[in-house]
């Protein structure tokens, strides 16, 4: 029988800046007793010393059988969400999700952007800014927020900029916090996100969906972990749907993402603009987008998990990143 090691932070409401992206207890139950459902053995730990203990402790000959479900999130370190697959690809055990160099590219939101700009990929100009008296390089109105973060991070009605003195007063308070702001053109049309599944060579994209939110953008107050305070309209016109569908297939190429991503989009003037890849989505059936998506084509929350996994095996058997560890053993 196959285990399933979920390497989890698990959130905790007396630090809801830190573990703003945990998941929540629930969530990590319901996927446990999901997945032992589907025959596999499972083991959860959250713990960073004890979840490295067991994948060093298992035996080589059996490492093939393990596949760690990467929920490790972390916080304030711009490779914190490729802890888990560079630890895996080095071992030679399974993970799923993305490698370790995607992961550290798509949380930095201005490479990512530059990245996909460079094959034409529709997304705004950006200011990157880390001193406390820089000067706007941007037209006002802009909207700034952490390079780094996710789970929406750093990110109030205040974050919108229409004057150099809201700017004067807004964007050193961001600084105090995180150490790296990213500046954009606002943008003001409706946001959109789209999923991606599949290995490089196949993927697919699920449902379209418009995120709408009761002031038009995502912030930190309106994030739970009990329910989705968001609303998902997937009334997208057809002509919108085949070209968020092309562009999403080629950023994920582009990536080489494994398994799954998140896209953000931003409507301007009918124009989707790239906002932000997320490589390491939730995947609470509570509270997270993509489990929504995915059942909006009919399947259930357990295939979703069994797709996850099939792929994260079949990218250990097929991808010559994990060569160097499998030769170790």
């Amino acid at each position: 029988m196959k285990t399933v090691l979920l390497a989890c932070d698990i959130h905790n409401p007396k630090t809801p800046k830190l573990s703003q992206e945990w998941e929540s207890e629930e969530t990590i139950q319901v996927m446990a007793n999901t997945i032992e459902a589907l025959g596999y053995d499972v083991v959860t730990l959250s713990d960073a010393t004890e979840i490295t203990s067991a994948l060093s402790g298992i035996p080589k000959a059996n490492r093939g059988d393990w596949i760690v479900w990467n929920l490790i999130e972390g916080y304030l370190s711009s490779s914190r969400e490729a802890y888990i697959p560079a630890l895996c690809e080095y071992l030679a055990i399974p993970h799923t999700g993305s490698d370790a160099s995607v992961q550290t590219l798509t949380l930095d939101k201005l490479k990512t952007k530059l990245f996909l700009q460079s094959f034409g990929i529709p997304t705004t100009d950006s200011q990157l800014i880390r001193e406390m008296d820089a000067k706007p390089d941007l037209v006002f109105p802009v909207f700034i927020k952490p390079n780094g973060e996710g789970s929406s991070l750093g990110i109030s009605e205040k974050n919108l900029i229409n004057s150099m003195e809201e700017w004067n007063v807004q964007v050193p308070y961001r600084l105090l916090e995180y150490p790296e702001i990213l500046a954009e053109p606002y943008l003001s049309g409706r946001e959109l996100t789209v999923a991606v599944i599949g290995n490089y060579g196949s993927y697919q994209v699920l449902p379209i969906a418009y995120v709408d939110t009761p002031n038009g953008f995502y912030h930190e107050g309106i994030k739970s972990k009990s329910e989705f305070l968001e609303s998902l309209d997937f009334g997208v016109s057809q002509s919108l749907k085949e070209s968020l569908e092309t562009m999403s297939i080629a950023i994920a190429k582009h990536l080489r993402i494994s398994g799954y991503i998140r896209i953000d989009y931003k409507l301007e003037k009918g124009i989707p603009y790239l906002l932000e890849v997320n490589a390491t989505p939730g995947f609470s059936p509570i509270y997270s987008t993509l489990p929504m998506l995915w059942e909006k084509t009919g399947k259930s929350y357990s295939e979703l998990l069994q797709t996850c996994l099939e792929l994260g095996f079949e990218e250990y058997t097929k991808h010559k990143r994990f060569q160097y560890g499998k030769d170790q053993l």
